[in-house]
């Protein structure tokens, strides 16, 4: 399938493909690394967690960030906005538990709870969606190289108005960025722009 396909495991650390055009996964495979991540000086999170992908890729493709949170399943709950670095406007998290009679939107957050499979839950970022798949971007989730610009895809399954994300592990929902259209991605005379609050000596 391409670049080792589904079978073969990526080291730590190892990019394991590529997202929205600029956005590396590491792979976590085998690691138990506590080391924070920083990009322009902003926290993303620690090495290579589901957390610090997600908001690695808000970074760079939104020009946001959304706060700290303990572990990923706890962002269905606790995170409702994030934020533009560049000026600090706030844009609202719109969650749509599975099921939502709202068709699953490109840019959303998937958001999955704790489970034994899942001991912290997980965040994944939705890159892409069509009428039959959403296409998941992620980080410490499973290990392989990917085939193409995603690490995997689930079925949308229509019950009773309601679109279902069918993935293997059970799901919360997506969180859909109210106002996404109004962001850019992080360019360079954006990094200059990048407020104080936001970055922390490494």
């Amino acid at each position: 399938m391409g670049n080792g396909g589904f079978y073969k495991r990526a080291p730590s650390s190892d990019i394991q493909g590529i997202a929205s055009t600029n956005v590396p996964a590491y792979s976590n495979h085998r690691t138990s690394s506590f080391r924070e991540n920083y990009l322009y000086g902003v926290y993303t999170g620690v090495q290579w967690q589901c957390v610090e992908f997600a908001r690695r890729w808000l970074l760079l493709r939104k020009s946001c960030i959304f706060s700290d949170i303990d572990i990923a399943s706890n962002i269905w709950k606790n995170i409702s906005y994030v934020e533009r670095v560049t000026d600090g406007k706030k844009f609202r998290l719109i969650a749509h538990p599975n099921g939502s009679n709202k068709m699953p939107q490109k840019n959303s957050f998937l958001i999955y709870p704790r489970t034994r499979r899942m001991p912290v839950g997980h965040i994944a970022v939705i890159t892409d969606v069509d009428q039959n798949y959403v296409y998941i971007a992620e980080q410490n989730h499973e290990f392989h190289y990917w085939s193409t610009d995603y690490a995997r895809r689930a079925p949308i399954i229509v019950t009773d108005g309601g679109y279902y994300i069918d993935d293997d592990y059970e799901l919360y929902g997506w969180m859909e960025i109210d106002g996404n259209e109004q962001l850019q991605p992080l360019n360079e005379s954006s990094i200059q722009r990048i407020l104080r609050r936001y970055q922390t000596s490494e």
